[in-house]
């Protein structure tokens, strides 16, 4: 065996145990075995664990900063899940090749139309839509009047109405231009 094997095997008996109760207490025991072992991993991947100073210091800021990695994907994976993922007929129809070739063809459609649009006003219109804003809130983030913002909405809103309009009418292609009267 290796010095560096043996310094790694002797830094495992040592701490194992005690790194898994830090990690049980932050995470669980379901994930605390995975992030000790992810520990010794990056521990034996930085390759100087004999050169440490603080070995038994280390391996917890490492375990530490996975834990917290691991409460961050948990939440943004919650968060994710519950903005709306439903299982029923909207997720058996993503598992269906012409759907989503649908949606696909159909978010290509949306982002033609809103290239149409100034840049401000379709990043407030997709900050309000995406994003969930209120028109305050992108006011104050673009750095203009609340006013300013609802006159971006009505633009990006007349652009999109005539393809969007009614919701059991069929979509219209961009190419498809809405026949629009001279006055």
């Amino acid at each position: 065996m290796s010095t560096a094997n043996a310094t790694l095997a002797g830094l495992y008996q040592a701490h194992a145990g005690e790194l898994h109760g830090f990690a049980r207490r932050r995470v669980g025991r379901q994930e605390a075995e995975d992030i000790v072992q992810d520990a010794y991993l990056h521990l034996l991947q930085r390759g100087s664990a004999a050169t440490l100073e603080q070995p038994r210091a280390y391996l917890f800021r490492i375990t530490a900063n996975l834990t917290v990695d691991l409460a961050r994907k948990t939440k943004t994976r919650l968060r994710y899940a519950a903005d709306g993922f439903e299982p029923g007929e909207e997720s058996l129809a993503i598992a269906n090749p012409e759907a989503a070739t649908a949606a696909s063809l159909e978010l290509a459609r949306l982002n033609i139309l809103l290239a149409r649009l100034p840049k401000p006003c379709r990043e407030a219109f997709l900050l309000n839509r995406i994003e969930g804003l209120t028109h305050a809130e992108i006011a104050e983030r673009l750095d203009v009047s609340v006013r300013t913002i609802d006159r971006f909405m009505v633009k990006a809103r007349a652009l999109l109405q005539p393809y969007y309009g009614a919701a059991e009418e069929r979509p219209r292609s961009p190419q498809e231009e809405p026949k629009t009267s001279q006055r």
